[in-house]
């Protein structure tokens, strides 16, 4: 509500705008202006006294409140988690005689004890002289053959002229006896798993001939374990070439392992 006095009635209040110098009405006096001569805006109807301002506790507390508020939980969370206490468990034997500064046991039982290895099997020879024997398995485990290179005929006489070696070639004839050591029934051909190599490694495969130094394995032999044959491979060479060596195989040549016989 607007002033109903004067400036020169002592009952006259000034209104004031927040903030700003009281506003007198306008048309006062020079000495109701600004300093800077700039006239006050004339004050509307009803203006009264601002709010009351927000001092500067309000403000402290609303800033330092939350601050406070959230610092105390930490303390709390900090706190609770200074008490826990963790218990470990040692993992292996000796572990917690370790962790006290003693010297660690170890303690053996029947599955930590350590196993002595297997004996190593020495392998099967797989060269010998004349008169040697070698023990050859075949392409199945339970076929197994005891070989010995019982005589060498260097120059074998033919049996008949019919099956005689051609001109500059000889009959070269190998003795053999074959024991059947293994399980399953031995049923080959032997010549066809027998080759003569030369001391230049030319190879000679058995050939078909009889002669008389003795007699010879003809076609194919069959064994029944603990059982044996005896029996001439025939082969014909040059006269002048000198054989180093007689191989011997099982399943007509066809098994992995191999015997040699040194023939000089």
């Amino acid at each position: 509500m607007a002033n109903q006095h004067g400036p020169h009635d002592p009952r006259w209040q000034p209104q004031q705008h927040y903030g700003h110098p009281p506003h007198p009405p306008a048309g006062y006096p020079q000495q109701y202006q600004q300093p800077y001569g700039q006239p006050y805006p004339p004050p509307g109807p009803g203006y009264g006294a601002p709010p009351p301002g927000k001092g500067p506790v309000f403000w402290l507390l609303a800033v330092c409140a939350p601050i406070l508020l959230l610092a105390g939980c930490m303390a709390v969370v900090i706190s609770a988690g200074s008490d826990t206490t963790v218990t470990t468990q040692p993992d292996r034997p000796g572990a917690a005689q370790r962790d006290q500064g003693g010297d660690a046991q170890p303690t053996l039982t029947e599955d930590s004890q350590e196993t002595q290895p297997a004996p190593v099997q020495e392998p099967e020879p797989t060269a010998a002289a004349v008169g040697g024997t070698i023990t050859l398995k075949g392409i199945k485990p339970e076929l197994q053959v005891a070989v010995t290179l019982e005589k060498i005929v260097d120059n074998a006489t033919p049996q008949n002229d019919f099956l005689k070696p051609r001109d500059g070639n000889r009959f070269y004839a190998v003795e053999l006896t074959l024991a059947n050591t293994g399980q399953a029934v031995y049923s080959d051909s032997p010549s066809n798993g027998a080759f003569l190599i030369d001391s230049e490694g030319q190879q000679y495969q058995t050939t078909f001939g009889d002669v008389q130094e003795g007699v010879v394995f003809s076609g194919s032999v069959t064994m029944s374990a603990g059982d044996k044959r005896k029996g001439l491979l025939i082969f014909e060479v040059p006269k002048s070439t000198k054989i180093s060596k007689l191989q011997f195989a099982l399943n007509s040549g066809f098994a992995d392992q191999k015997g040699e016989w040194l023939t000089q």
